[in-house]
C-alpha cells in the first residue's frame, strides 16, 4: 500500500492537504506534523506537487484531515512553537527523573507479575516439567523441592497442626537457645545460670569471738566457690500452657536445715527452684500456675537472680521472703492484671515447707499469700516508671521437729509449728548451706501463726533506677524453745518462755545509675525488673590491618549503685541481733547474657548473747557487736 501526501498546488479543486490510507490512527501523528510544516517546507509553486511518506493499496478510500497550516503565517510562529515544546518536554523529563530517583530508594521494586496462566499449563502429555506428576520449582542448587501451599492472612489455623521448629538465639526472651514453630504455639527454651564468687573479709574482735561467745557462726573466711549452677528447660505447648523445669546443682540445704544445721548432712544435693505448669488467657482468672515456685511476696524476691542489682538480695530475703528453701514453695498461683496494664494481682495458696526439695513430710502449713501492683506512670516500655506495691502471707508456721538422733539423724521429739528467724550477710563466704556465715539469729521461735507484709516502690528514669522495700513479721503466742546456735545463744529469756506477740521488720532503699545510658527493663508478666541490655556488647580485639596495628574496644554497660540496708530482730525480750548494712556495687555488663560484679560492703552487727546453761541457770553475756568489712566479685553468665 502507499499514502501520498499532496498540497492544494498538487491536486485540482483541493482545499487543503489530504491524507489517501486505511491506517488511520498510526499515522495520524505524522499527518497532522505534515500538515503543520507544509505551507513551510513546500511552496504552491513546487517543481514535485507530492510527497511519498507510504504506499497503499489502490481500493482504499482517502481520509480528509484538517489543517492547521492557517494560523502558522511565517517561520516565526513555527519556531516559538517548536521551542515552547522542546522547554516543556526538557521540564518534564527532568520532573519524571527525580521522581523516579526518590522512588527508587524508598520503595522496593514490585516483583515480575506470574503468568496466572502458567501454573496450570501443561506439556501436551499431561506431566509437570520434571516428568513425575509433581509441582515443584527448582533452586538455585539445583534440588528440587515441593511447593508449598500458601494461606490467606485471614485463613484459620488449628492450633497443634504445626509441628516443625525453627532455632534462634531469643536475645529478648530470656537469652536462651529457643525452638519455636511458625505460629508460637509451639516453644522450648534450654538455657541455665553460673555464678561464681570469690570473697574476702575482716571484722571487728566483737563479730570475731567464738560462736558461743556471741561470735558469729560459722566464722568468716575468704572463699572461692559457685554460688548457683542451674539448668533449665522451658516452653509453651498449644499456645495456651506453659511449663518450666530448673534445678540447681550447687547445693548444700539438708532437709531439717531450719532445725538441725550441721555440716555433715549437707550436700552437695541437686535441689528443684521452678518446676511447673501454667494456663494462660483464663475467663476472668488470666493465668493459672500450678508446682514449685516463687511465691508473690516481695519485689526483689521475683527479680531473677540472673540480673539482680547487687551480689546478693537484702536481709529480707533471708529473713522473710524466702527462707532456707531459695525462695521456692509448692503451690497455686493466679496471675491477671486490667486491660490497661497498669494494676496487676497476684494471689495464691502454698505449702510453708523450709525444705529446698519442693516437698514436707508434714501436715499443716497453709499459706495465702497475695500482692497488688498500680503503675502511676508507664512510659517509653518501662524505662520511665513508677511502681507502687503490696504483699501479704497469712499461714501456719512451718511444723519441725525440735531434737534428732545423733547417729542416725531421725527426729525423737514431737513436731512444734516453729519459724526460725535468720540472715546471712551481703556479701556471702560459701555456698547455699550451712557454711555461710549467720550474722542475726533467734534460734526456733514456737507460735501458733504468723502474718507478714511486704511494701514496694521503685522507680525508673532512663539510666537511674530506685527500688526500695519495707517488711514486718508478727508471730503471735511466741513462746522460747532451747533449739538454737549452740543451744540457747541469743535469748535473753529462759526456754520455754512465753512473749506474746513478737514484731520483726527489715528493709533497703538503693539507687542504681548506668554510666553508658542504658536503662532497666520492665516485665508486666509478673511485674518486676527484667535483662538489662547494653547498648554494646564488650570486645577488644587488636586489628594489624592498620599501620599502627592499634585496638578496637567496646566497653559494654557500665553500672554503680549504693544500697543501705536494715534489719532488726530484736523484740520482746528475744534478741536475734540488728543490723545496719551499706554495699557499694559496680557492675560491668559484657553483654546481655555476662557481667561481672564488684561489692564492697560494711556491715555494723548490733548484738549481745546471754545464753541460757543447760542446768537452767543465767549464764554470762557476751558482746559481739562491731562492723564487718567484705569484698566480693562475682562472674555471672546464662544462656
Amino acid at each position: 500500500m502507499s499514502i501520498i501526501w499532496t498540497t492544494s498546488a498538487g491536486r485540482k479543486g483541493a482545499s487543503g492537504p489530504r491524507l489517501v490510507g486505511t491506517r488511520r490512527g498510526l499515522l495520524a501523528g505524522l499527518c497532522l506534523l505534515a500538515c503543520a510544516v507544509t505551507p513551510v517546507l513546500e511552496p504552491a509553486d513546487a517543481a514535485d506537487p507530492f510527497l511519498v511518506i507510504a504506499e497503499q493499496a489502490d481500493d482504499q478510500q482517502p481520509l480528509d484531515l484538517p489543517s492547521i497550516a492557517p494560523r502558522l503565517q511565517s517561520f516565526q510562529q513555527v519556531a516559538d512553537a517548536l521551542s515552547t515544546e522542546q522547554r516543556r518536554i526538557a521540564e518534564l523529563e527532568s520532573r519524571l527523573q527525580q521522581l523516579e530517583k526518590k522512588a527508587a530508594s524508598a520503595v522496593e521494586p514490585l516483583p515480575e507479575p506470574k503468568d496466572a496462566n502458567a501454573k496450570d499449563a501443561k506439556p501436551a502429555d499431561g506431566k509437570s516439567k520434571e516428568g513425575d506428576g509433581k509441582a515443584a520449582d527448582a533452586g538455585k542448587d539445583g534440588k528440587t523441592e515441593e511447593k508449598k501451599e500458601e494461606k490467606k492472612p485471614d485463613e484459620p489455623y488449628e492450633v497443634g497442626t504445626d509441628l516443625g521448629l525453627k532455632s534462634r538465639w531469643d536475645k529478648g526472651g530470656g537469652g536462651m537457645l529457643t525452638e519455636e514453630s511458625a505460629n508460637k504455639d509451639f516453644r522450648v527454651k534450654i538455657g541455665g545460670r553460673t555464678q561464681v564468687d570469690a570473697s574476702a573479709f575482716s571484722a571487728a574482735p566483737g563479730p570475731n569471738q567464738a560462736p558461743n561467745q556471741g561470735g558469729l557462726d560459722p566464722g568468716l573466711s575468704d572463699t572461692v566457690n559457685f554460688r548457683r549452677a542451674r539448668f533449665r528447660i522451658e516452653g509453651r505447648m498449644y499456645e495456651m500452657y506453659d511449663w518450666a523445669a530448673e534445678y540447681d546443682f550447687v547445693n548444700q540445704i539438708n532437709v531439717n536445715n531450719e532445725t538441725y544445721p550441721t555440716e555433715k548432712d549437707a550436700g552437695p544435693l541437686t535441689a528443684v527452684t521452678d518446676l511447673w505448669l501454667q494456663v494462660r488467657e483464663l475467663p476472668i482468672l488470666g493465668t493459672v500456675r500450678v508446682g514449685n515456685q516463687k511465691d508473690p511476696y516481695g519485689y526483689e524476691h521475683l527479680t531473677s537472680s540472673r540480673w539482680l542489682n547487687f551480689m546478693e538480695r537484702s536481709y529480707a530475703q533471708d529473713a522473710f521472703e524466702g527462707p532456707f528453701n531459695n525462695g521456692f514453695l509448692p503451690g497455686i498461683q493466679i496471675l491477671n492484671n486490667n486491660e490497661e496494664g497498669d494494676i496487676a494481682w497476684q494471689v495464691g495458696e502454698f505449702k510453708n515447707t523450709s525444705s529446698p526439695f519442693g516437698f514436707s513430710n508434714s501436715s499443716g502449713g497453709s499459706q495465702t499469700v497475695g500482692r497488688l501492683v498500680y503503675l502511676p506512670v508507664f512510659e517509653d516500655e518501662g524505662r520511665k516508671l513508677v511502681h507502687l506495691g503490696i504483699s501479704g502471707r497469712t499461714m501456719e508456721p512451718r511444723r519441725q521437729y525440735t531434737s534428732f538422733d545423733s547417729k542416725t539423724g531421725l527426729p525423737t521429739s514431737d513436731q512444734i509449728t516453729a519459724v526460725r528467724f535468720r540472715s546471712r550477710g551481703d556479701i556471702r563466704n560459701g555456698p547455699p548451706g550451712p557454711l555461710n556465715s549467720i550474722y542475726a539469729d533467734t534460734g526456733l521461735l514456737q507460735g501458733t501463726w504468723q502474718n507478714m507484709i511486704g511494701l514496694e516502690f521503685v522507680a525508673n528514669n532512663g539510666p537511674w533506677s530506685f527500688q526500695s522495700e519495707y517488711f514486718g513479721s508478727w508471730l503471735y503466742n511466741a513462746r522460747t524453745t532451747n533449739v538454737g546456735p549452740y543451744l540457747t545463744n541469743g535469748f535473753q529469756p529462759k526456754p520455754g518462755t512465753s512473749v506474746g506477740t513478737v514484731y520483726y521488720q527489715s528493709g533497703y532503699a538503693e539507687v542504681l545509675y548506668f554510666l553508658t545510658g542504658e536503662s532497666r527493663t520492665y516485665s508486666k508478666i509478673e511485674y518486676r525488673f527484667d535483662r538489662p541490655i547494653p547498648h554494646n556488647n564488650f570486645y577488644a580485639f587488636r586489628d594489624r590491618s592498620a599501620r599502627r596495628n592499634q585496638w578496637n574496644i567496646s566497653e559494654g554497660a557500665w553500672q554503680v549503685g549504693a544500697r543501705y540496708n536494715y534489719l532488726c530482730l530484736n523484740d520482746s525480750g528475744v534478741n536475734g541481733g540488728v543490723l545496719n548494712g551499706m554495699t557499694l556495687g559496680l557492675n560491668w555488663l559484657l553483654n546481655p547474657n555476662a557481667r561481672v560484679y564488684f561489692n564492697y560492703d560494711l556491715t555494723y552487727r548490733d548484738y549481745v548473747s546471754t545464753p541460757w546453761n543447760k542446768d537452767g541457770t543465767v549464764g554470762k553475756s557476751y558482746n559481739g557487736s562491731g562492723f564487718i568489712n567484705g569484698f566480693g566479685t562475682r562472674l555471672a553468665f546464662d544462656f
